[in-house]
């Protein structure tokens, strides 16, 4: 008579082989999602060099830019895609680096608009030229999405010369510091790419 009391051992090992087999299918369809999920940068060629259109400042004792009346300049690093992947500029962040001191920008920062009154009549705070309202801006398209041979500007809001030389400088509204390239140094630069917090292209750039 077959003994119905219970599993025999043969598919008692059977059941649990198919259960370690459905439990590491579970397990690896759960990493192949994460892996999925996870953000690459985009790998691109990029060419850098900084770029002094003008300097003014009608008064060198201080570290404060002032500027002669009217004064714009579109001083700036400008970055060109030599090849490879296309980004948004509203993906991206510039970390500047100049000895130990870094400081990065995006077009999340605002740039200081406010009107100052100086001994030598009212100036902006900025020295950018009329129309450019952010820190990163497409040259020439207006899509603001960067393919190979798109060329883009990280400007400068302002210029001063000072005890140290001749400085182009950065400071977004509201930030209680900022950063100052000086003439005839050389700084590094990282591209980030913030949705994946990786480096798209890193490099130096002379400031002449």
């Amino acid at each position: 008579m077959m003994d119905r009391r219970g599993v025999s051992p043969v598919v008692g090992v059977m059941l649990m082989l198919v259960a370690t087999v459905v439990l590491a299918a579970v397990v690896s369809s759960f990493s192949g999602g994460l892996a999925t999920d996870e953000q690459k940068a985009p790998q691109a060629s990029i060419a850098a060099k900084f770029v002094i259109d003008a300097v003014n400042d009608t008064n060198t004792t201080n570290y404060e830019p002032d500027y002669a009346t009217n004064f714009s300049a579109a001083n700036g690093i400008l970055f060109e895609n030599m090849g490879g992947d296309a980004f948004s500029l509203d993906d991206i962040e510039i970390q500047l680096q100049s000895g130990t001191t870094k400081y990065t920008i995006s077009n999340a920062d605002q740039i200081n608009t406010t009107v100052r009154s100086e001994t030598d009549g009212p100036n902006a705070t900025t020295c950018l030229p009329s129309g450019i309202n952010e820190y990163l801006v497409e040259i020439g398209a207006t899509d603001g999405y960067i393919q190979p041979g798109d060329k883009f500007m990280l400007y400068a809001d302002n210029c001063r010369i000072d005890s140290l030389g001749t400085a182009f400088t950065w400071k977004p509204d509201g930030a209680t510091g900022g950063f100052a390239a000086y003439k005839y140094t050389t700084i590094e630069y990282k591209i980030i790419h913030k949705p994946s917090s990786k480096a798209i292209a890193t490099g130096t750039i002379e400031v002449v």
